[in-house]
């Protein structure tokens, strides 16, 4: 089953695992072919003026918003009755209707799939001129390959990792909307939504070292994990929080916060 069929005839779980295991070696093209792109894009814009692009940028913003807060609702009742139903611990050591469920399920499987053109957003950045961050096209190559890594070998945990970035990106992107329809927005709005990226990844490491306790002390009882689904998200959670603690640190904290400052800044020079 391909692609197309899949988000347009009716989701099935193995078909779509099937397919996201046969995009592990491609993904990792289409990250080095990313990096590659930005980067030439980035040097040939160099002696050139900044594109505009808008229009397009609200458009895109504004898609990336609702997507997410759809994918939040769509996902959010079966997460809570598998949470009310089987307990907490369900939802992150055993596939079940969050994953194969034909709402849930498919919502999760289009999560997987947008961390591809979710790079986009990186184009906007270099064509535009604006600053390159390490963290910024570091996480978008790394979370793609993630993605589809742990989907495709039963790795339940990620239901987390899931639901939590539905739940940041709602507010992420319609905040990057307003922006780009040059709405100010006061820097703390974007305090908060960094720092609940932060308590997103902190829940994350939560879950997954309670997971990993159980696999270790419980050697018998079968737990939906593998090694190289949990090295790859532990190594990526683990580097996201170093990173996102630093952006942090910089943008709202050291030296009154650059973003705050940039904003004192804006607002003085639009008053004289």
């Amino acid at each position: 089953m391909g692609l197309l069929e899949l988000v347009t005839t009716g989701f099935e779980f193995e078909a779509a695992k099937k397919w996201c295991a046969g995009m592990e070696s491609p993904l990792i093209l289409i990250s080095l072919a990313y990096i590659v792109t930005i980067w030439s894009i980035k040097f040939i814009m160099a002696d050139r003026k900044p594109f505009d692009l808008q229009r397009p940028l609200n458009i895109w913003n504004a898609f990336l918003a609702i997507f997410s807060i759809l994918g939040f609702i769509r996902l959010t009742p079966t997460f809570l009755n598998e949470v009310f139903t089987n307990g907490i611990q369900s939802t992150y050591t055993t596939i079940g209707p969050l994953q194969k469920d034909d709402v849930a399920g498919y919502w999760v499987f289009l999560w997987v799939f947008s961390k591809i053109p979710e790079l986009v957003d990186t184009i906007f950045i270099v064509l535009r001129k604006r600053p390159l961050m390490f963290m910024h096209w570091y996480h978008h190559a790394l979370t793609g390959y993630f993605s589809f890594v742990n989907y495709s070998t039963d790795n339940a945990y990620m239901i987390w990792v899931v639901w939590l970035n539905y739940f940041i990106h709602s507010f992420m992107y319609s905040y990057y909307m307003l922006r780009s329809f040059r709405i100010r927005v006061p820097p703390q709005v974007a305090q908060l939504i960094t720092g609940a990226q932060i308590v997103q990844f902190l829940i994350t490491h939560a879950v997954m070292i309670h997971l990993a306790i159980l696999a270790l002390s419980n050697p018998n009882n079968h737990y939906d994990v593998t090694f190289k689904g949990f090295f790859i998200g532990a190594f990526m959670e683990f580097t996201y929080l170093l990173l996102w603690f630093q952006f942090y640190h910089k943008s709202y904290i050291a030296g009154g916060g650059k973003k705050y400052n940039d904003h004192k800044a804006a607002v003085k020079g639009k008053k004289q």
